[in-house]
């Protein structure tokens, strides 16, 4: 049983696909007995220059950063509360990710690359891929982000083997791109409960959960890689659930040690 309970990815109600608003969330932190909660609702774009939706809209930005300090102040003597944000690495907007963590004084950004770079220089939804070879696109972008130093963790890392299609070498290249960076750069990758709650589905090769894909963590697993639990909720219900606790069992298994601190 863990002795430390900490969560770093978390979600609300402005990026328009979660339930409640931030202080439900540090209430379920609190009856769940946690020692920090980190809030990293999706970051948003200006207007119209990017649109990627499902995500809060910019004029919210500082509300939203706002709100988490007041109840970092009201709830100080309970529970640490830290102020992150989850966005996708897009080369364009680098100056931007520098802003949110000086002009904005964010404390951590966590890199979930729903979207890339794909082979046509455009944009590529990482929940349409249409063919494994999009998955070398998809590790080349996101290790382009880790080697910037902006983001102090990956979030979800292997959330390109949801799409439809079994297991191969291309799977494989691109995992061996992600940890190989992350163990480089000294970034943290994230094993996301969240992927847990989708339930198992049926693929090419077996039935399997979408994510996290026990192959991918097998490998990481012989790397000196850090790896921390992520809850990735989006309801004040699953700030710590039955995903949450098959997570850390799934990693004992896999012969992973978690840290439990994003050392922030």
């Amino acid at each position: 049983m863990l002795t430390i309970k900490n969560n770093f990815h978390t979600h609300c109600q402005r990026c328009k696909h979660a339930l409640g608003q931030e202080e439900d969330y540090v209430k379920s932190a609190l009856s769940s007995g946690l020692s920090q909660l980190g809030f990293s609702d999706h970051a948003p774009y200006l207007k119209p220059e990017a649109d990627f939706g499902r995500r809060m809209e910019f004029h919210e930005l500082k509300d939203y950063l706002e709100t988490v300090d007041t109840l970092s102040e009201k709830y100080k003597d309970k529970i640490k509360i830290r102020k992150g944000l989850e966005i996708e690495y897009l080369p364009k907007y680098f100056n931007y990710y520098e802003e949110l963590l000086t002009k904005w004084n964010v404390e951590y950004l966590l890199l979930g690359e729903h979207f890339y770079i794909n082979a046509e220089g455009e944009y590529g939804n990482t929940y349409e891929i249409t063919s494994t070879d999009e998955y070398i696109f998809y590790a080349r972008t996101l290790t382009e982000g880790m080697k910037t130093g902006l983001f102090k963790a990956v979030a979800h890392p292997d959330l390109y083997l949801l799409n439809p299609y079994a297991w191969n070498n291309d799977c494989q290249k691109a995992a061996d791109m992600i940890i190989d960076t992350a163990v480089t750069t000294g970034t943290i990758l994230e094993y996301n409960a969240n992927g847990f709650r989708r339930g198992l589905r049926l693929y090419p090769d077996g039935t399997r959960y979408p994510y996290p894909d026990d192959r991918f963590w097998l490998l990481a697993a012989k790397a000196p890689v850090k790896v921390i639990v992520g809850s990735d909720c989006h309801e004040p219900k699953y700030m710590w659930d039955d995903a949450m606790e098959l997570a850390y069992e799934k990693l004992q298994s896999l012969g992973i040690c978690p840290i439990l601190d994003l050392g922030i």
